[in-house]
């Protein structure tokens, strides 16, 4: 057979193959945005505001401007500079136990059971050993 057949068909396979992998990444893509989406919508539900809106950002491709990843992490970042990473972790952590624990009769026995018998004073504990 002639050569130049031969370089045709390694022309065609090698575009058909780039086209595939390419289709392939971006399915991949997608399916990561729309993860991205489902957990925006969770993150919202249990009252993480600023980490839902990284997500929806994120999800919908927006990186500059405003409500995008770029503002919202400025967000964040001044939230952890204004209040201090202690204050921000206490307040997710009372977003956690109203989300969770407040909202079913049971779950608030057993988070007080939980507070009631580890309630340890300060002589009785220790540091680590090193």
């Amino acid at each position: 057979m002639n050569p130049i057949f031969w370089q045709y068909c390694g022309i065609f396979f090698a575009t058909l193959a780039a086209i595939l992998v390419g289709l392939l990444l971006w399915r991949r893509r997608e399916l990561r945005r729309m993860d991205a989406m489902t957990t925006a919508s969770t993150l919202d539900a249990w009252g993480f505001e600023l980490l839902a809106k990284l997500f929806r950002a994120y999800a919908v491709g927006n990186y500059f401007g405003k409500d995008s990843v770029a503002r919202v992490i400025h967000e964040i970042i001044d939230d952890v500079k204004g209040g201090g990473l202690p204050a921000m972790l206490k307040k997710i952590g009372w977003k956690v136990v109203e989300g969770v624990f407040l909202k079913n009769a049971d779950d608030r026995k057993q988070l007080k059971t939980l507070l009631d018998t580890t309630a340890l004073s300060v002589n009785t504990l220790s540091p680590p050993s090193p």
